[in-house]
């Protein structure tokens, strides 16, 4: 099983990039999607969190957890080691239920920066312009507040370039496509 790595910057479209590899039937990891799912099911953690950062209510609310991060960006290192666990360990049963398949993708923000990047076997980095990056950050109405405080963990992009085995330049979905079916033929094919 080869395991594929996907990073970039805040917001560059690694789920986007991830999404046409499951198009292309490859079972992929989706971290951020990891936890959204523990705020919404998980009820330990979701209690944890809400009693350690003052929220409003048992269940988590991503905006009013948003604002007390920006307010305070140290308690990110706080809400990081509540959460890495559960994804870590969603992410260990992920690997060992698809070991059997050719490829496995990981979209996972910290990748490169975390223990988890002895997991991938290659790193793609997703460069995407500085005009299309700041158009899909508004389009998915990230807080720039929040990128600054999340960029104080994320290595900076050309050290992501510099660790990556492949870079994908992110301009539309038919050249999306064509670089993602030269990488998939170059490690499924060993061309």
């Amino acid at each position: 099983m080869i395991t594929l790595g996907i990073v970039g910057e805040i917001g560059c479209g690694k789920t986007y990039v991830s999404k046409v590899f499951k198009h292309y039937g490859y079972n992929v990891f989706n971290a951020d999607k990891e936890v959204h799912n523990i705020y919404k099911k998980n009820k330990f953690i979701n209690q944890k969190i809400s009693k350690i950062f003052k929220l409003s209510s048992k269940r988590v609310n991503i905006k009013d957890l948003v604002n007390v991060i920006i307010k305070n960006p140290s308690k990110l290192s706080i809400l990081n080691k509540i959460i890495h666990p559960e994804v870590e360990k969603n992410l260990l049963d992920f690997i060992r239920k698809n070991k059997k398949e050719k490829l496995i993708v990981l979209d996972i923000p910290l990748l490169l920066e975390t223990k988890f990047k002895h997991l991938a076997d290659i790193v793609v980095f997703v460069d995407t312009a500085g005009k299309m990056l700041s158009k899909f950050r508004k389009k998915r109405k990230i807080n720039i507040k929040l990128i600054n405080v999340f960029k104080k963990y994320h290595f900076n992009k050309e050290k992501k370039k510099a660790l990556s085995d492949f870079i994908i330049k992110s301009k539309n979905l038919n050249f999306l496509k064509s670089q993602i079916r030269t990488i998939l033929n170059k490690i499924i094919l060993h061309d």
